[in-house]
């Protein structure tokens, strides 16, 4: 089976009609350096930005007169302070650290939405435990340490639900915020008894014969919210107001690669090994959606702001 195929397919459909065939598909041509506006990109390793990396590989970026820096950080926090300390200009991250961020006075906007949950065919939060801890449901997460990513984050609010789903308290667990890339290998020590982790990361968990992971749950929300926003590309307000020229082209950039990974399986799984380290033979378990829902419904990100409010966050 390819590792994208149908949901992409669906994806590409919504995105031509909204942009236009011609716009997605048009040839790149670079402009000359002094006609490319350098744009700082501060984000976390997942899947969802494996379109961006691809365009700026291709130069589909500097064909709409973007330069494009790449600039890797641990968690979405780290993407807000990042553009906060002004060592970025737009930043890649779940709604929950920018909400955040925007209520202490930061005026965050986001200007492309991404992926979306999809109850119950599209779940991209997953809490999985490993065998050793004797873990076998959330009711048994009582005294365990559960690592959730950066403090703030969209896995935080995960937990803070499904441990109150299972009659515990937030006191009743021990909380580890380490980052995604680091779980696996608590997992297989025993420094961590559980995780919520995200892609390409469980994929890699659920492949390990160390780990022989439990899956306690999936999707970021309980109870489940049949469709809403999980990510975006946001900017501070002034930035987004000055560059509406440089949002279209990052839009047509990431649109033109989301066709061509379409189209082209091989790529992605390249990009997935070399980008992400990702082992090759676990690949054809990894699930993808490329979602190109590159516009923004305030009412998409509703549902997790209630729930933050719910939980104290």
């Amino acid at each position: 089976m390819p590792i994208v195929s149908m949901p992409i397919i669906r994806a590409l459909a919504r995105a031509t009609a909204a942009v236009g065939l011609a716009a997605v598909l048009a040839s790149a041509v670079t402009l000359p350096a002094a006609a490319q506006q350098k744009v700082r990109f501060a984000y976390l390793k997942s899947t969802t930005l494996i379109p961006f990396f691809f365009a700026n590989e291709k130069g589909y970026f500097k064909a709409e007169g973007i330069d494009l820096d790449l600039i890797a950080v641990a968690g979405g926090p780290a993407v807000a302070a990042a553009l906060a300390g002004g060592s970025a200009d737009i930043g890649y991250a779940a709604p929950t650290p920018i909400a955040i961020a925007r209520e202490q006075g930061q005026p965050y906007k986001f200007f492309i939405g991404l992926e979306r949950e999809k109850h119950p065919d599209m779940l991209w939060g997953t809490m999985l435990a490993s065998e050793r801890s004797g873990v076998k449901t959330l009711a048994d997460l009582k005294g365990k340490a559960i690592m959730l990513g950066p403090p703030g984050g969209l896995c935080e609010l995960t937990v803070r639900g499904w441990v109150e789903s299972a009659g515990l308290t937030w006191a009743d667990i021990k909380p580890l915020f380490n980052p995604f890339p680091q779980m696996q290998a608590a997992l297989e020590v025993g420094n961590a008894d559980a995780v919520c982790i995200i892609e390409p990361f469980t994929t890699a968990v659920q492949g390990s014969d160390k780990i022989k992971p439990v899956t306690l749950s999936r999707g970021y929300l309980v109870p489940p919210v049949e469709s809403y926003s999980v990510d975006g590309v946001f900017a501070k307000e002034d930035w987004i107001a000055a560059n509406p020229k440089i949002i279209a082209g990052i839009k047509t950039a990431v649109l033109k690669a989301w066709n061509e990974l379409a189209k082209d399986p091989k790529t992605v799984e390249k990009i997935l090994t070399e980008e992400f380290r990702f082992p090759p033979a676990l690949i054809s378990r990894l699930k993808l959606d490329f979602v190109a829902e590159v516009g923004i419904d305030p009412q998409s990100f509703a549902p997790i702001i209630e729930r933050m409010k719910k939980h104290g966050m």
